[in-house]
Protein backbone atom coordinates (compact mmCIF):
# COMPACT_ATOMS: atom_id res chain seq x y z
CA UNK A 1 0.00 0.00 0.00
CA UNK A 2 1.20 3.20 -0.97
CA UNK A 3 2.47 5.34 1.38
CA UNK A 4 -0.07 8.06 1.15
CA UNK A 5 -2.32 5.91 2.70
CA UNK A 6 -3.00 6.45 6.58
CA UNK A 7 -2.14 3.60 8.98
CA UNK A 8 -5.52 1.62 9.73
CA UNK A 9 -7.30 2.18 6.17
CA UNK A 10 -6.30 -0.08 3.73
CA UNK A 11 -8.86 -2.32 4.39
CA UNK A 12 -11.38 0.51 4.15
CA UNK A 13 -9.55 1.72 0.70
CA UNK A 14 -9.71 -2.45 -0.40
CA UNK A 15 -13.41 -3.00 1.04
CA UNK A 16 -14.43 0.23 -1.04
CA UNK A 17 -12.47 0.43 -4.28
CA UNK A 18 -13.39 -3.41 -4.97
CA UNK A 19 -17.23 -2.44 -4.25
CA UNK A 20 -16.71 0.56 -7.00
CA UNK A 21 -15.27 -1.64 -9.61
CA UNK A 22 -17.96 -4.01 -8.96
CA UNK A 23 -21.11 -1.30 -9.77
CA UNK A 24 -19.91 -0.55 -13.28
CA UNK A 25 -18.71 -3.87 -13.92
CA UNK A 26 -22.25 -5.59 -13.35
CA UNK A 27 -23.86 -2.94 -15.90
CA UNK A 28 -21.42 -3.23 -18.53
CA UNK A 29 -20.91 -7.29 -18.16
CA UNK A 30 -24.61 -8.11 -18.38
CA UNK A 31 -25.15 -5.82 -21.30
CA UNK A 32 -22.44 -8.24 -23.06
CA UNK A 33 -23.74 -11.29 -21.90
CA UNK A 34 -27.89 -10.74 -22.99
CA UNK A 35 -27.90 -12.90 -25.94
CA UNK A 36 -27.14 -16.27 -24.06
CA UNK A 37 -28.93 -15.05 -20.69
CA UNK A 38 -31.78 -13.95 -23.00
CA UNK A 39 -32.39 -17.17 -24.65
CA UNK A 40 -32.14 -18.84 -21.46
CA UNK A 41 -34.84 -16.91 -20.26
CA UNK A 42 -36.84 -16.84 -23.34
CA UNK A 43 -36.61 -12.81 -22.97
CA UNK A 44 -38.10 -10.93 -26.20
CA UNK A 45 -36.05 -8.00 -27.35
CA UNK A 46 -37.82 -5.43 -25.62
CA UNK A 47 -37.40 -7.37 -22.29
CA UNK A 48 -33.55 -7.63 -22.82
CA UNK A 49 -33.42 -3.87 -22.68
CA UNK A 50 -35.57 -3.34 -19.56
CA UNK A 51 -32.69 -5.71 -18.03
CA UNK A 52 -30.28 -2.71 -18.23
CA UNK A 53 -32.86 -0.04 -17.55
CA UNK A 54 -33.69 -1.72 -14.50
CA UNK A 55 -30.45 -1.59 -13.02
CA UNK A 56 -29.94 1.93 -14.07
CA UNK A 57 -33.24 2.37 -12.49
CA UNK A 58 -32.05 0.94 -9.43
CA UNK A 59 -29.00 3.42 -9.06
CA UNK A 60 -30.59 6.90 -10.58
CA UNK A 61 -33.15 6.37 -7.86
CA UNK A 62 -31.53 5.63 -4.92
CA UNK A 63 -27.84 7.07 -5.60
CA UNK A 64 -28.81 10.99 -3.96
CA UNK A 65 -31.28 9.82 -0.85
CA UNK A 66 -28.13 7.32 0.15
CA UNK A 67 -25.74 9.58 -0.15
CA UNK A 68 -28.20 11.52 2.12
CA UNK A 69 -28.76 9.39 4.04
CA UNK A 70 -25.12 8.73 5.15
CA UNK A 71 -24.69 12.08 6.05
CA UNK A 72 -27.69 10.96 8.92
CA UNK A 73 -27.51 7.41 9.75
CA UNK A 74 -23.62 6.71 9.12
CA UNK A 75 -21.76 5.70 5.80
CA UNK A 76 -20.65 2.43 7.36
CA UNK A 77 -23.91 1.87 8.24
CA UNK A 78 -25.62 2.43 4.54
CA UNK A 79 -22.61 0.76 3.28
CA UNK A 80 -23.10 -2.42 4.32
CA UNK A 81 -26.92 -1.99 3.69
CA UNK A 82 -25.98 -1.51 0.16
CA UNK A 83 -23.48 -4.20 -0.04
CA UNK A 84 -25.81 -7.36 1.03
CA UNK A 85 -28.65 -6.06 -1.14
CA UNK A 86 -25.95 -6.27 -3.71
CA UNK A 87 -24.93 -9.55 -2.88
CA UNK A 88 -28.50 -11.34 -1.86
CA UNK A 89 -29.98 -9.96 -5.39
CA UNK A 90 -26.95 -11.29 -7.43
CA UNK A 91 -26.83 -14.70 -5.34
CA UNK A 92 -30.74 -15.18 -6.53
CA UNK A 93 -30.13 -14.10 -9.83
CA UNK A 94 -28.18 -16.85 -10.65
CA UNK A 95 -30.95 -19.25 -10.12
CA UNK A 96 -33.93 -16.78 -11.68
CA UNK A 97 -36.00 -18.92 -14.72
CA UNK A 98 -38.61 -15.96 -15.12
CA UNK A 99 -38.07 -12.33 -17.11
CA UNK A 100 -40.05 -10.53 -14.27
CA UNK A 101 -38.56 -12.21 -11.41
CA UNK A 102 -34.98 -11.17 -13.22
CA UNK A 103 -36.37 -7.44 -13.78
CA UNK A 104 -37.00 -6.90 -9.77
CA UNK A 105 -33.66 -8.50 -8.60
CA UNK A 106 -31.90 -6.36 -11.17
CA UNK A 107 -33.87 -2.86 -9.62
CA UNK A 108 -32.55 -4.20 -5.94
CA UNK A 109 -28.93 -5.13 -6.90
CA UNK A 110 -29.13 -1.19 -8.83
CA UNK A 111 -30.38 -0.10 -5.54
CA UNK A 112 -27.84 -1.85 -3.45
CA UNK A 113 -25.40 -0.76 -5.58
CA UNK A 114 -26.31 3.05 -5.25
CA UNK A 115 -25.89 2.55 -1.35
CA UNK A 116 -22.47 1.17 -1.16
CA UNK A 117 -21.26 4.15 -4.51
CA UNK A 118 -22.49 6.84 -3.14
CA UNK A 119 -21.22 6.28 0.71
CA UNK A 120 -18.12 4.45 -0.45
CA UNK A 121 -17.34 7.90 -1.67
CA UNK A 122 -18.39 9.65 1.14
CA UNK A 123 -16.10 7.07 3.72
CA UNK A 124 -13.36 8.16 1.45
CA UNK A 125 -13.70 11.30 1.80
CA UNK A 126 -14.15 11.30 5.48
CA UNK A 127 -11.39 9.32 6.09
CA UNK A 128 -8.62 11.08 4.49
CA UNK A 129 -6.52 13.15 6.50
CA UNK A 130 -5.53 17.02 5.39
CA UNK A 131 -3.98 16.65 2.06
CA UNK A 132 -4.65 12.98 1.04
CA UNK A 133 -8.00 13.38 -0.27
CA UNK A 134 -6.48 13.20 -3.83
CA UNK A 135 -5.10 10.19 -2.98
CA UNK A 136 -7.99 7.90 -1.09
CA UNK A 137 -10.19 9.29 -3.72
CA UNK A 138 -8.05 7.97 -6.79
CA UNK A 139 -8.17 4.30 -6.21
CA UNK A 140 -11.91 4.85 -6.54
CA UNK A 141 -11.63 6.20 -9.50
CA UNK A 142 -9.28 4.05 -10.91
CA UNK A 143 -12.19 0.95 -9.76
CA UNK A 144 -15.12 2.57 -11.45
CA UNK A 145 -13.68 2.81 -14.75
CA UNK A 146 -11.56 -0.12 -14.27
CA UNK A 147 -15.36 -1.98 -13.75
CA UNK A 148 -16.53 -0.53 -17.24
CA UNK A 149 -13.77 -1.23 -19.06
CA UNK A 150 -13.44 -5.39 -17.65
CA UNK A 151 -16.70 -5.61 -18.02
CA UNK A 152 -17.60 -7.26 -21.32
CA UNK A 153 -14.30 -9.03 -21.48
CA UNK A 154 -14.78 -10.73 -18.18
CA UNK A 155 -18.35 -11.57 -18.77
CA UNK A 156 -17.41 -12.81 -21.92
CA UNK A 157 -15.29 -15.25 -21.03
CA UNK A 158 -16.76 -16.08 -17.68
CA UNK A 159 -20.45 -16.95 -19.28
CA UNK A 160 -18.77 -18.79 -22.36
CA UNK A 161 -17.16 -21.16 -19.80
CA UNK A 162 -19.28 -21.67 -16.55
CA UNK A 163 -22.50 -19.57 -17.60
CA UNK A 164 -24.11 -16.03 -17.16
CA UNK A 165 -25.24 -17.36 -14.09
CA UNK A 166 -21.51 -17.33 -12.68
CA UNK A 167 -21.24 -13.80 -13.10
CA UNK A 168 -23.69 -13.27 -10.33
CA UNK A 169 -22.97 -15.71 -8.22
CA UNK A 170 -19.27 -14.53 -8.67
CA UNK A 171 -20.19 -10.52 -7.71
CA UNK A 172 -22.02 -12.09 -4.93
CA UNK A 173 -18.82 -14.29 -3.56
CA UNK A 174 -17.12 -10.84 -3.90
CA UNK A 175 -19.47 -8.75 -2.37
CA UNK A 176 -19.79 -11.29 0.87
CA UNK A 177 -16.14 -10.48 0.45
CA UNK A 178 -15.99 -6.85 0.86
CA UNK A 179 -18.80 -6.88 4.18
CA UNK A 180 -16.94 -9.09 5.83
CA UNK A 181 -14.26 -6.74 5.32
CA UNK A 182 -15.90 -3.84 6.01
CA UNK A 183 -17.94 -5.69 9.05
CA UNK A 184 -15.13 -6.91 11.46
CA UNK A 185 -12.22 -4.69 9.70
CA UNK A 186 -13.33 -1.22 9.83
CA UNK A 187 -15.02 0.23 12.89
CA UNK A 188 -15.11 3.51 12.64
CA UNK A 189 -18.14 5.32 11.55
CA UNK A 190 -19.06 8.56 10.39
CA UNK A 191 -22.20 10.67 10.45
CA UNK A 192 -22.39 14.33 9.27
CA UNK A 193 -25.46 15.63 10.26
CA UNK A 194 -26.69 13.23 13.10
CA UNK A 195 -29.79 13.89 14.09
CA UNK A 196 -31.49 15.38 11.43
CA UNK A 197 -34.72 14.24 9.77
CA UNK A 198 -34.39 12.58 6.37
CA UNK A 199 -36.61 14.36 3.34
CA UNK A 200 -38.96 11.56 2.89
CA UNK A 201 -41.22 13.29 0.36
CA UNK A 202 -38.29 15.01 -1.90
CA UNK A 203 -37.05 11.33 -2.12
CA UNK A 204 -40.10 9.99 -3.53
CA UNK A 205 -40.48 12.97 -5.79
CA UNK A 206 -37.09 12.44 -7.39
CA UNK A 207 -37.84 8.63 -7.38
CA UNK A 208 -40.80 9.37 -9.21
CA UNK A 209 -38.28 11.49 -11.54
CA UNK A 210 -35.78 9.46 -12.16
CA UNK A 211 -38.01 6.09 -13.04
CA UNK A 212 -38.99 8.13 -15.53
CA UNK A 213 -36.22 9.62 -17.07
CA UNK A 214 -34.68 6.05 -17.28
CA UNK A 215 -37.89 4.38 -18.89
CA UNK A 216 -38.27 7.50 -21.22
CA UNK A 217 -34.78 6.73 -22.00
CA UNK A 218 -35.43 3.73 -22.62
CA UNK A 219 -38.67 3.35 -24.97
CA UNK A 220 -37.61 6.14 -27.24
CA UNK A 221 -36.90 3.49 -30.33
CA UNK A 222 -40.17 1.40 -29.54
CA UNK A 223 -42.70 3.78 -28.25
CA UNK A 224 -41.76 7.04 -29.50
CA UNK A 225 -44.82 8.26 -28.00
CA UNK A 226 -44.82 6.51 -24.53
CA UNK A 227 -40.86 7.84 -24.35
CA UNK A 228 -42.47 11.17 -24.76
CA UNK A 229 -44.67 11.13 -22.28
CA UNK A 230 -42.19 9.78 -19.78
CA UNK A 231 -39.81 12.45 -20.44
CA UNK A 232 -42.23 15.15 -19.98
CA UNK A 233 -43.26 13.44 -16.87
CA UNK A 234 -39.96 13.56 -15.82
CA UNK A 235 -39.54 17.79 -16.32
CA UNK A 236 -42.33 18.01 -14.90
CA UNK A 237 -41.49 16.35 -11.85
CA UNK A 238 -38.38 17.66 -11.62
CA UNK A 239 -39.75 21.25 -11.61
CA UNK A 240 -41.25 20.05 -8.48
CA UNK A 241 -38.84 18.36 -7.13
CA UNK A 242 -36.73 21.66 -6.78
CA UNK A 243 -39.52 23.39 -5.80
CA UNK A 244 -39.54 21.29 -2.38
CA UNK A 245 -36.19 21.31 -2.25
CA UNK A 246 -35.99 25.31 -1.90
CA UNK A 247 -38.77 25.36 0.54
CA UNK A 248 -37.04 22.52 2.73
CA UNK A 249 -34.90 23.22 5.56
CA UNK A 250 -33.43 19.34 5.45
CA UNK A 251 -33.29 19.26 1.80
CA UNK A 252 -32.29 16.08 -0.19
CA UNK A 253 -30.26 17.99 -2.33
CA UNK A 254 -29.29 21.33 -1.00
CA UNK A 255 -30.05 23.17 -4.32
CA UNK A 256 -29.03 26.99 -2.73
CA UNK A 257 -25.36 25.02 -2.87
CA UNK A 258 -25.84 24.76 -6.31
CA UNK A 259 -26.54 28.31 -6.70
CA UNK A 260 -24.45 30.22 -4.29
CA UNK A 261 -21.53 27.69 -4.64
CA UNK A 262 -19.84 28.53 -8.37
CA UNK A 263 -17.04 25.43 -7.98
CA UNK A 264 -19.59 22.66 -6.75
CA UNK A 265 -22.12 23.41 -9.58
CA UNK A 266 -18.99 24.28 -12.36
CA UNK A 267 -17.68 21.02 -11.10
CA UNK A 268 -20.93 19.09 -11.22
CA UNK A 269 -21.84 19.91 -14.69
CA UNK A 270 -18.02 19.16 -16.17
CA UNK A 271 -18.77 15.73 -14.49
CA UNK A 272 -22.21 15.05 -16.46
CA UNK A 273 -20.53 16.12 -19.58
CA UNK A 274 -17.36 14.03 -19.23
CA UNK A 275 -19.25 10.82 -17.73
CA UNK A 276 -21.62 11.09 -20.36
CA UNK A 277 -19.09 10.79 -23.16
CA UNK A 278 -17.41 7.84 -21.38
CA UNK A 279 -20.06 5.54 -21.62
CA UNK A 280 -21.11 6.63 -25.21
CA UNK A 281 -17.37 5.48 -26.27
CA UNK A 282 -17.64 2.31 -24.70
CA UNK A 283 -21.14 1.47 -26.44
CA UNK A 284 -19.55 2.42 -30.01
CA UNK A 285 -16.09 1.77 -30.04
CA UNK A 286 -17.46 -1.67 -29.08
CA UNK A 287 -19.41 -1.99 -32.09
CA UNK A 288 -17.30 -0.34 -34.06
CA UNK A 289 -14.51 -2.86 -33.23
CA UNK A 290 -16.80 -5.97 -33.86
CA UNK A 291 -18.42 -4.40 -37.08
CA UNK A 292 -15.81 -2.53 -38.76
CA UNK A 293 -13.10 -3.89 -38.35
CA UNK A 294 -13.65 -7.28 -37.79
CA UNK A 295 -12.84 -8.49 -33.92
CA UNK A 296 -14.60 -11.13 -31.96
CA UNK A 297 -16.73 -9.32 -28.67
CA UNK A 298 -13.57 -10.71 -26.33
CA UNK A 299 -11.00 -9.20 -28.46
CA UNK A 300 -13.10 -5.68 -28.31
CA UNK A 301 -13.18 -5.95 -24.62
CA UNK A 302 -9.62 -6.58 -24.63
CA UNK A 303 -8.92 -3.40 -26.95
CA UNK A 304 -10.87 -1.44 -24.71
CA UNK A 305 -9.50 -2.12 -21.88
CA UNK A 306 -6.43 -0.48 -23.00
CA UNK A 307 -7.88 2.78 -22.39
CA UNK A 308 -8.80 1.57 -18.59
CA UNK A 309 -5.26 0.15 -18.28
CA UNK A 310 -3.85 4.18 -18.94
CA UNK A 311 -6.42 5.71 -16.78
CA UNK A 312 -5.16 3.48 -13.92
CA UNK A 313 -1.14 3.78 -14.08
CA UNK A 314 -1.57 7.60 -14.58
CA UNK A 315 -4.32 8.59 -11.99
CA UNK A 316 -1.24 8.15 -9.26
CA UNK A 317 0.60 11.15 -11.75
CA UNK A 318 -2.61 13.02 -11.47
CA UNK A 319 -2.78 12.56 -7.43
CA UNK A 320 0.87 14.07 -7.52
CA UNK A 321 -0.04 16.70 -10.00
CA UNK A 322 -2.77 17.41 -7.20
CA UNK A 323 -0.55 17.98 -4.70
CA UNK A 324 1.93 20.57 -6.68
CA UNK A 325 -0.22 22.08 -8.62
CA UNK A 326 -3.84 23.58 -8.22
CA UNK A 327 -6.43 21.06 -8.98
CA UNK A 328 -8.87 22.78 -11.13
CA UNK A 329 -5.92 23.21 -13.73
CA UNK A 330 -5.34 19.39 -13.63
CA UNK A 331 -8.80 18.52 -14.11
CA UNK A 332 -9.23 21.10 -16.84
CA UNK A 333 -5.98 19.74 -18.71
CA UNK A 334 -7.88 16.40 -18.65
CA UNK A 335 -10.86 16.77 -20.11
CA UNK A 336 -9.01 19.07 -22.88
CA UNK A 337 -7.24 15.51 -23.43
CA UNK A 338 -11.14 14.01 -23.11
CA UNK A 339 -12.38 16.47 -26.01
CA UNK A 340 -9.26 15.67 -28.48
CA UNK A 341 -9.43 11.98 -27.98
CA UNK A 342 -13.30 12.04 -28.31
CA UNK A 343 -12.97 14.20 -31.45
CA UNK A 344 -10.31 11.50 -33.29
CA UNK A 345 -12.86 9.08 -32.38
CA UNK A 346 -15.13 10.62 -33.91
CA UNK A 347 -12.75 11.37 -37.49
CA UNK A 348 -12.35 7.65 -37.72
CA UNK A 349 -12.97 5.19 -40.85
CA UNK A 350 -13.45 1.62 -41.71
CA UNK A 351 -9.91 1.75 -42.74
CA UNK A 352 -8.31 4.28 -40.55
CA UNK A 353 -4.61 2.86 -39.15
CA UNK A 354 -4.37 0.87 -35.61
CA UNK A 355 -2.21 3.21 -34.04
CA UNK A 356 -4.65 6.17 -34.78
CA UNK A 357 -7.03 4.13 -32.26
CA UNK A 358 -4.74 3.00 -29.87
CA UNK A 359 -3.89 6.80 -29.75
CA UNK A 360 -7.30 7.98 -29.06
CA UNK A 361 -7.60 5.46 -26.47
CA UNK A 362 -4.70 6.50 -24.43
CA UNK A 363 -5.88 10.02 -24.73
CA UNK A 364 -9.25 9.69 -23.23
CA UNK A 365 -7.48 6.87 -20.83
CA UNK A 366 -4.71 10.03 -19.66
CA UNK A 367 -7.50 12.90 -20.13
CA UNK A 368 -10.03 10.60 -17.64
CA UNK A 369 -7.34 9.95 -14.79
CA UNK A 370 -6.19 13.71 -14.97
CA UNK A 371 -10.22 15.09 -14.93
CA UNK A 372 -11.82 12.28 -12.74
CA UNK A 373 -9.51 12.33 -9.75
CA UNK A 374 -9.24 16.27 -9.03
CA UNK A 375 -12.71 17.12 -10.09
CA UNK A 376 -14.46 14.64 -7.73
CA UNK A 377 -11.69 15.78 -4.81
CA UNK A 378 -13.18 19.77 -5.57
CA UNK A 379 -17.09 18.56 -5.55
CA UNK A 380 -16.43 17.02 -2.53
CA UNK A 381 -14.28 19.80 -0.73
CA UNK A 382 -16.15 22.31 -1.93
CA UNK A 383 -19.38 20.87 -0.70
CA UNK A 384 -18.33 21.16 3.56
CA UNK A 385 -17.83 18.21 5.62
CA UNK A 386 -21.22 18.00 6.92
CA UNK A 387 -22.37 17.49 3.50
CA UNK A 388 -19.82 15.05 2.07
CA UNK A 389 -22.46 11.96 1.73
CA UNK A 390 -24.75 14.60 -0.10
CA UNK A 391 -22.21 15.88 -2.19
CA UNK A 392 -20.86 11.44 -3.10
CA UNK A 393 -25.14 10.95 -3.93
CA UNK A 394 -24.75 13.35 -6.54
CA UNK A 395 -21.62 12.42 -8.29
CA UNK A 396 -23.18 9.18 -8.44
CA UNK A 397 -26.12 10.94 -9.61
CA UNK A 398 -24.34 12.62 -12.00
CA UNK A 399 -22.84 9.64 -13.44
CA UNK A 400 -25.96 7.73 -13.81
CA UNK A 401 -27.73 10.77 -15.30
CA UNK A 402 -24.78 10.92 -17.90
CA UNK A 403 -25.01 7.87 -18.82
CA UNK A 404 -28.98 8.15 -19.45
CA UNK A 405 -28.74 11.02 -21.36
CA UNK A 406 -25.91 9.64 -23.62
CA UNK A 407 -28.33 6.50 -23.90
CA UNK A 408 -31.09 8.67 -24.73
CA UNK A 409 -28.38 10.45 -27.76
CA UNK A 410 -27.23 7.15 -28.71
CA UNK A 411 -31.10 5.83 -29.37
CA UNK A 412 -31.84 8.80 -31.42
CA UNK A 413 -28.56 9.13 -33.77
CA UNK A 414 -29.09 5.49 -34.70
CA UNK A 415 -32.98 5.62 -35.19
CA UNK A 416 -31.99 8.12 -37.88
CA UNK A 417 -28.63 6.87 -39.37
CA UNK A 418 -30.53 2.93 -39.10
CA UNK A 419 -34.04 3.44 -38.81
CA UNK A 420 -34.92 0.66 -37.32
CA UNK A 421 -32.51 -2.37 -38.49
CA UNK A 422 -29.71 -3.34 -35.86
CA UNK A 423 -26.04 -2.25 -36.31
CA UNK A 424 -24.00 -4.86 -38.12
CA UNK A 425 -21.59 -5.06 -40.92
CA UNK A 426 -24.51 -4.72 -43.61
CA UNK A 427 -25.07 -1.24 -42.62
CA UNK A 428 -22.02 0.04 -41.15
CA UNK A 429 -20.99 3.08 -42.82
CA UNK A 430 -24.83 4.40 -41.78
CA UNK A 431 -23.57 3.51 -38.46
CA UNK A 432 -20.55 4.81 -38.90
CA UNK A 433 -22.35 8.25 -39.74
CA UNK A 434 -23.81 8.08 -36.27
CA UNK A 435 -21.04 6.96 -34.47
CA UNK A 436 -19.70 10.12 -35.88
CA UNK A 437 -21.98 12.81 -34.71
CA UNK A 438 -22.55 11.71 -31.01
CA UNK A 439 -18.68 11.23 -30.63
CA UNK A 440 -18.05 14.38 -32.47
CA UNK A 441 -20.69 16.66 -30.29
CA UNK A 442 -19.00 14.54 -27.18
CA UNK A 443 -15.84 16.04 -28.22
CA UNK A 444 -16.46 19.74 -28.98
CA UNK A 445 -18.72 19.88 -25.30
CA UNK A 446 -15.77 18.30 -23.55
CA UNK A 447 -13.61 20.99 -24.80
CA UNK A 448 -16.56 23.70 -23.77
CA UNK A 449 -16.28 21.73 -20.52
CA UNK A 450 -12.65 22.90 -20.33
CA UNK A 451 -14.16 26.74 -19.69
CA UNK A 452 -16.20 25.60 -16.69
CA UNK A 453 -13.36 23.85 -15.52
CA UNK A 454 -11.53 27.09 -15.30
CA UNK A 455 -14.19 29.17 -14.70
CA UNK A 456 -14.63 28.33 -11.50
CA UNK A 457 -11.56 29.56 -9.93
CA UNK A 458 -12.25 33.02 -10.97
CA UNK A 459 -12.63 35.55 -8.44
Amino acid sequence: MSSSIEKGHGWLLVAVCTSLFFMPFMMAGVNAVLPPLGQSLHASARELGLMGAFYSMGLAVFQLASGSMGDIWGYRRIFLWGIALFALAGALLGFVNSVPLFLLLRFVQGVGGAMFNACGLALLASAAPEGRRASYLGYSGSSVYAGIACGPPVAGFVAGWLGWQWLFWGSALASVGVLLLMKYRVKLEWRMAKGKPFDWKGCCIYAGAMTALTFGSSELADAPALAGGLLVAFVGLMAAFCIKELRSDYPLLDLRLLARNRVFALSSLAAFINYSSFFGIVFFFSLYLQFGRGMTVQQAGLFLALQSVMQVMTTPVAARLCGRFEPGKVSAAGIALCGLGLVVCGLLRVDSPMYVLVLAQCLLGVGISLFALPNTTIILESAGRDRVGQAAGLTGAVRTGGQLFNMTLITLTLGLFLGSEPAGTHNIDAFMGAMRVDLIIFGVLNLLAVGCALARNRR
